[in-house]
């Protein structure tokens, strides 16, 4: 009672191993600019930060 495999059968399976790189290498490049994109916001909210309170400095002189 062996298994069988045809040349259709390793075609289905390269191709299914494909798409499933291809949505894991989406996946991470995906998360990648969301920790970019959070990153540059992290980094614009520190320089609005600093900006009021050098504003707010100025404004007690």
């Amino acid at each position: 009672m062996g298994l069988e495999v045809n040349e259709d059968d390793i075609q289905a399976l390269v191709e299914e191993h494909g798409q499933e790189t291809s949505t894991h290498e989406l996946m991470d490049l995906h998360r990648r600019q969301q920790q970019e994109v959070m990153g540059d916001i992290s980094s614009a909210e520190e320089e609005g930060g600093k900006r009021q309170a050098g504003q707010r400095s100025r404004m007690r002189h």
